[in-house]
């Protein structure tokens, strides 16, 4: 029974691994938006047979990097220019509804430590720094008086959480730093009480990230392994 029970920690520990080392790739831009993964070369590269990458691409497709498509296999999850824009605009209307949520149930004590917990959020990497924004937003959006509204908001960070790690844009450190001084501006806007300031800092970051982000999707994408 400790034997069985061994082996099955081991196998998690090792799809947990192998889906540390697939995001690696996607960040990296080794495997593409839209491309097939072929699970025979990764797990041959990986050192293991096919069933834990099977599990890692699983649970990857849950957290939505990844789509499965019958008896073809998984794929990079990818985004037309559309897709992007829509997920701007969603975002515009969402942020509104969370600084009327904030404005009406919490207070500036609240805001100020959301202010200090921008603080935490890690530059070191591009993947960390995505992994590390998303965590930042939730625990933001865990603060929300309307569950609805904070379950909508986390499912549109995860979908910018993959936009980010699918993207390889230059200047990279300047992205980083640019969306955590908007983060400070909305923020401190906050603490000062001044909502319209809040409202427009957030809505003129989104127009100006769907105009710089959605292009990038309109280039030719690998749709084999």
């Amino acid at each position: 029974m400790t034997l069985i029970k061994n082996i099955q920690i081991s196998s998690v520990r090792l799809s947990e691994r192998i889906g540390e080392e697939l995001m690696q790739l996607i960040a990296a831009g080794i495997l593409k938006p839209g491309q097939r993964l072929n699970e025979v070369h990764l797990a041959e590269s990986f050192g293991v047979s096919r069933g834990p990458v099977r599990e890692a691409a699983r649970e990857l497709e849950g957290l939505g990097v990844l789509i499965s498509r019958p008896r073809q296999g998984f794929y990079v999850t990818d985004y037309t220019p559309k897709e992007i824009s829509d997920l701007y605009e969603a975002k515009q209307w969402l942020d509104q509804a969370m600084i009327e949520d904030f404005r009406t149930h919490s207070d500036t004590t609240l805001y100020a430590e959301i202010l200090a917990d921008i603080d935490t959020i890690d530059t070191s990497g591009k993947l960390e720094f995505a992994n590390s924004l998303l965590a930042f937003r939730t625990r933001m959006s865990a603060h929300l008086n309307n569950r609805f509204l904070a379950g909508q908001i986390q499912s549109l960070h995860r979908h910018f959480f993959i936009v980010s790690a699918l993207l390889h844009p230059e200047h990279t450190v300047e992205r980083m730093h640019r969306i955590i001084d908007t983060q400070r501006k909305f923020w401190s806007a906050m603490v000062a009480g001044d909502y319209e300031k809040a409202r427009t800092v957030l809505h003129d970051d989104a127009a100006y990230w769907s105009r710089d982000v959605a292009p990038r999707f309109e280039e030719p994408r690998q749709t084999t392994g």
